[in-house]
């Protein structure tokens, strides 16, 4: 079985320049195509659509969070065809150094080997999910997941991987421990359900005033506090609701430097840090003596382990809450305005997450 001929895409030509084309599918024997349902827009879509990401080739097919239907199986898919899955964007060959160490930065392919950020230059071209079909690399790693619920709600499994990843697993989060998150967007409020479902014991976030639509629906999903940093004192109120530093910090903010040195701040001494987002390649000047003086432990996070999005495919069966965290749909054609509303440049009212649709 082969897929249509073609494909239309949404080709990002040069940074904030998109252009409809269709795409050929034709001449590719390994491997297999997924039919798209639905993509999500991550902060590093953005950054790829501003031209603010590294080691990017333009032109190139944007959209990393997919999920849609196995059109054609390959020799390599392990699900039939009409499958519902997710595809994790990092692809690994399994082979390299950095794949054995279970890092999310295979070499196999340069400069990336990421969905969304793989040039359009290099057969099929259609490495992302703002298009018809998506190519599935022979090393690409697919997840299952119910049909219960719309195409664009199964796309938070991304971010609920992501979330179990860096707020459950990389901290080692233990029962009753408490935990501080830094940014409400959709990763750190994925962040405080992971946390929650692993039996935190208190779990914070914070955010900026105009987050405040995310912060009120993270008090509903159930954060012990969610607090403005424009009008509050951080620390403050912490100690005023907990008495004490939590266990663990995960930094969840965009390209904003200065939130490093609130997570080394807040955590308590023998805590942990875990820097989730990128600052943007901005450099800043840090201090590394708070990290020697408290004895912390901190970690980087790139992306979502294989168990994360196991545990997130579950967690979209039974959490009928995650049915509110996708707030806004726009069909391919209006793919330009999806990313300037994932940037928030439309504004930031009820915005949670965004999601391309077919």
């Amino acid at each position: 079985m082969q897929p249509a001929t073609s494909a239309k895409a949404m080709m990002l030509v040069e940074p904030r320049q998109f252009s409809l084309t269709e795409i050929p599918t034709q001449g590719i024997e390994d491997g297999g195509w997924l039919a798209v349902e639905a993509t999500s827009l991550s902060g590093a879509d953005v950054q790829v659509w501003k031209g603010e990401a590294r080691n990017i080739v333009y032109p190139l097919v944007p959209g990393q969070e997919v999920v849609g239907r196995v059109a054609v199986q390959g020799p390599n898919v392990p699900y039939s065809v009409g499958t519902r899955v997710v595809v994790e964007p990092r692809i690994r060959c399994g082979r390299c150094r950095r794949c054995q160490q279970n890092l999310a930065t295979c070499v196999s392919r340069q400069p990336t080997n990421s969905y969304g950020m793989i040039s359009s230059i290099e057969p099929p071209g259609l490495w992302g999910g703002l298009a018809e079909l998506l190519y599935l690399d022979p090393n690409a790693h697919l997840h299952p997941v119910t049909d219960d619920v719309p195409a664009e709600v199964a796309t938070f499994v991304h971010a609920l991987a992501s979330g179990h990843t860096w707020a459950v697993e990389l901290p080692a989060l233990q029962p009753g421990e408490d935990l501080l998150i830094l940014g409400p967007g959709p990763r750190g409020l994925a962040c405080l359900i992971a946390a929650k479902a692993a039996g935190a014991g208190w779990v914070g976030i914070t955010g900026l005033s105009h987050d405040r639509d995310r912060l009120e629906l993270a008090r509903q999903l159930g954060a012990d506090i969610a607090i403005d940093v424009d009008q509050t004192d951080v620390a403050g109120e912490i100690a005023g609701a907990l008495g004490r530093r939590p266990d663990v910090v995960v930094d969840v903010t965009s390209d904003d430097p200065e939130a490093v040195f609130t997570a080394l701040d807040l955590a308590r001494s023998g805590g942990r840090v875990i820097l989730a987002s990128t600052k943007g390649n901005r450099a800043f000047h840090f201090l590394s003596d708070v990290i020697v003086a408290k004895q912390l432990t901190m970690k980087g996070a790139m992306g979502a382990s294989s168990v994360g999005y196991q545990w997130a495919t579950e967690q979209l069966e039974t959490d009928p809450r995650i049915d509110d965290l996708v707030s806004h749909q726009f069909p391919l054609s209006e793919a330009p305005r999806a990313l300037q509303a994932a940037a928030g440049l439309l504004g930031r009212e009820e915005l949670i997450s965004v999601a391309v649709t077919f």
